[in-house]
């Protein structure tokens, strides 16, 4: 996208508040408003001091040419007893009807006691006033200057005339000690003082206006340097993302296919114990069976013939019960492997049933605890809890033969637990996993494989404590 012009993105982030805007447009408002007002702080104090050096300038000028003037013209005869006629008439043809006029419009003599012993308007000629913090400044000896708006009371005939002037005040100097006795006041138009003023503020102001747009422009074009470069790894994090999300999208699907996978696995795997426990009892136990069959008509036959076969039958007799155990053990792993249909049970009446099964093939007695809140749960959930109970009871009625069996199934949030115990002689787990017994890896991974944890806490002479938590759902499955 292109980016917008500086006036267009100045615009538009002035109109939005700050707080909305990125990192380089907040830039480009704060230097903005603190180079603006740089310039503004700037600016006006420049202006001030060129407006201070003019008028102490124009100041000093006048006065050294009116000191050089009331030198020649009063000489040593201004004192604080006053103007005599002679000195005022001297005055008035320098500042009234001289060319002096011209450029001091008006001019007075003070006395410290705020007394005007001169004017050139004759009128103030006697007034007295009160002595303000320039005339006192003057009297103490230093040379005083400003621009007046001539709102003093002693300016009231200035005011007719003109808006303001050029105030200077002059102190004057007389006897060997230098003691000022008398301070001069005069005043100068500001017309060609102000238009001097006016021109060299201008020019400091547009100074200082290039010097900040200079300076503003660095800034800026240092922003969008950076804000190219923040732009370019922001796409370039862009395209990062949308990879690692098409990434995370490829993996939970395949996820999805690994649990569906899981669960048709387990099914299947069912499915296939189901058939090798059919073929089992069909195909290798109905053999058995017919051969004990005939092996007893033979047996039979031999015993009628006479006590001389009593080897044979003694032979008869070991093959038939040889074979009557092999069926008997095909009977049982048959048995073993088959499953009671559970798709229509819910993993409550699952637990209950393996728990009913187990107590019918042992003739031992159970205790069960089942939490009812255990309802809904996908197939392959069902399976794997039956099949733990089925083995970890076997287990525990193999090595302790019914010790205080005990089982106990709730439910905890989005899992089952199941615990299987005994009071039986107890064992070393870490052993038992090393020695490669299947029974204990076969629930280990079983409940693995459908995101589930498993636990085993035993010790020899301390019974035994088999945990798993499962995940009711496959959702949850595939998150743990």
């Amino acid at each position: 996208m292109a980016h917008a012009t500086f006036p267009q993105s100045l615009l538009m982030a002035l109109k939005m508040p700050i707080g909305r805007l990125n990192h380089s447009r907040q830039f480009v408002v704060v230097s903005f408003v603190v180079l603006l007002t740089g310039m503004f702080v700037i600016g006006t104090w420049m202006g001030d001091q060129i407006e201070r050096n003019t008028v102490n300038r124009a100041a000093a000028i006048a006065t050294a040419y009116v000191e050089s003037i009331l030198a020649t013209q009063l000489g040593a005869r201004a004192s604080r007893t006053g103007i005599d006629s002679e000195e005022r008439a001297a005055l008035d043809r320098v500042f009234v009807e001289g060319p002096l006029r011209r450029k001091v419009v008006r001019f007075k003599l003070w006395d410290a006691d705020g007394t005007i012993l001169y004017s050139s308007d004759a009128a103030q000629i006697g007034r007295r006033y009160a002595v303000d913090e320039l005339l006192a400044a003057a009297f103490a000896g230093a040379v005083q200057s400003r621009i007046s708006n001539l709102g003093d009371s002693d300016n009231a005939s200035e005011r007719t005339h003109w808006s303001e002037l050029l105030e200077v005040y002059v102190p004057l100097r007389t006897g060997e000690n230098g003691k000022v006795s008398t301070v001069a006041e005069f005043y100068n138009s500001t017309e060609n003082l102000g238009r001097d003023i006016r021109a060299a503020k201008r020019r400091s102001w547009v100074l200082v206006a290039i010097a900040t747009a200079a300076m503003y422009l660095l800034l800026l074009g240092m922003a969008r340097r950076a804000d190219n470069t923040i732009v370019a790894q922001q796409l370039d994090l862009n395209r990062q993302l949308q990879q690692l999300r098409t990434t995370i999208a490829e993996n939970e699907e395949m996820r999805g296919q690994l649990r569906e996978a899981v669960a048709r696995t387990t099914a299947l795997n069912e499915q296939f114990l189901h058939r090798v426990a059919a073929d089992l009892h069909d195909g290798p136990a109905q053999e058995i069976a017919l051969a004990l069959m005939r092996l007893e008509t033979l047996g039979e036959a031999r015993c009628g013939e006479g006590a001389h076969n009593g080897n044979v039958s003694h032979d008869f007799e070991t093959i038939y019960r040889a074979l009557n155990a092999s069926l008997s053990e095909l009977r049982n792993m048959a048995s073993g492997l088959g499953m009671p249909e559970i798709a229509d049970l819910s993993l409550a009446d699952t637990v209950r049933r393996a728990v009913r099964d187990f107590e019918d093939k042992s003739e031992t007695t159970v205790q069960s605890e089942v939490d009812e809140a255990l309802e809904e749960a996908p197939l392959a959930i069902r399976i794997t809890v039956y099949r733990l109970l089925q083995e970890s009871l076997t287990n525990g009625w193999r090595h302790t033969h019914g010790a205080a069996q005990r089982v106990r199934a709730q439910r905890a949030g989005g899992q089952a637990l199941i615990e299987v115990s005994d009071q039986g002689p107890g064992f070393v787990p870490q052993a038992a996993f090393e020695s490669g017994r299947l029974g204990l890896a076969y629930m280990r991974e079983r409940v693995r494989m459908l995101g589930g944890v498993f636990e085993i806490a035993s010790e020899p002479g301390r019974g035994t404590r088999v945990l798993a938590r499962l995940p009711l759902s496959l959702e949850e499955a595939e998150r743990a």
